[in-house]
């Protein structure tokens, strides 16, 4: 299956240009110590397989980590991953830190190391490897249109958008955002702006690429989801993480 994942043709456009075209823009937790965990899950289709005769897609789905103590933000980042099988490995998730007020933060190979870390600007490293980027923002109305709008309770809302235009097996052709008034309290915002419009939190968003015939690689492309969703949980071995950051805050 090694070979079949040399195959990276037209997803990785596919995510480039959702990016950039729809202004790309975390999991809130309970509080010990002060200590604030936030989580971004996503949902990313990085490459094409054959299976028994048929194009499959390979998804990498993961979990961001971010951790708040003190003036002090912790992002744990992905592992290492075996793309062979998929296979996450354990132990192999490295650390960013860097305090709120600094422009420069330090990557950690994990929560034992003891060094002084590697040194990076803070907005250049989120954007490449945290998942940093523009804000969502609405669709543009030349190009999409509001097909549907679902409520809950005045506190639940999602609103579903088409493409109107057809194109080719990077277009995106559908785009959902899930708001929720419940989760109003999260730090972490994928888009000030429309939380402020819609006086909620957008949590999830989704990226729906229909199926479709690749004319360039003559094949017939199974559908598709690039998605970004907050999820609220506990923070995993509080005391281990603010331990960390008090011993950087030290030795700054």
């Amino acid at each position: 299956m090694v070979k079949e994942f040399k195959n990276l043709i037209i997803i990785k456009a596919a995510i480039t240009a959702a990016l950039m075209m729809i202004f790309l823009g975390s999991y809130t937790c309970s509080k010990k110590n002060n200590l604030k965990c936030l989580g971004l899950c996503f949902n990313y289709p990085l490459s094409t397989y054959k299976e028994n005769d048929k194009i499959k897609i390979y998804t990498l789905k993961d979990t961001l980590l971010i951790f708040y103590y003190s003036d002090y933000i912790l992002y744990r980042l992905s592992p290492t991953i075996r793309f062979e099988t998929g296979e996450k490995l354990r132990g192999t998730e490295p650390y960013f830190a860097y305090n709120k007020r600094d422009d420069f933060g330090f990557l950690f190979t994990s929560l034992n190391d003891s060094s002084k870390g590697t040194k990076y600007p803070v907005d250049s490293f989120l954007a490449a490897r945290g998942l940093r980027g523009k804000d969502f923002d609405n669709p543009i109305d030349s190009l999409w249109t509001l097909t549907e709008v679902i409520k809950d309770k005045e506190v639940m809302l999602l609103e579903k958008y088409g493409s109107l235009k057809q194109g080719d097996e990077t277009t995106i052709d559908s785009i959902y955002y899930y708001y929720s008034k419940d989760m109003n309290r999260i730090e972490y915002s994928f888009s000030k702006k429309l939380d402020s419009i819609k006086a909620m939190k957008l949590f999830k968003a989704r990226f729906l690429y229909n199926e479709r015939v690749s004319t360039s690689n003559e094949i017939i492309l199974p559908k598709r989801e690039l998605s970004f969703e907050l999820i609220e949980e506990s923070a995993p071995n509080p005391q281990k993480v603010i331990e960390f950051i008090k011993n950087l805050r030290m030795a700054q």
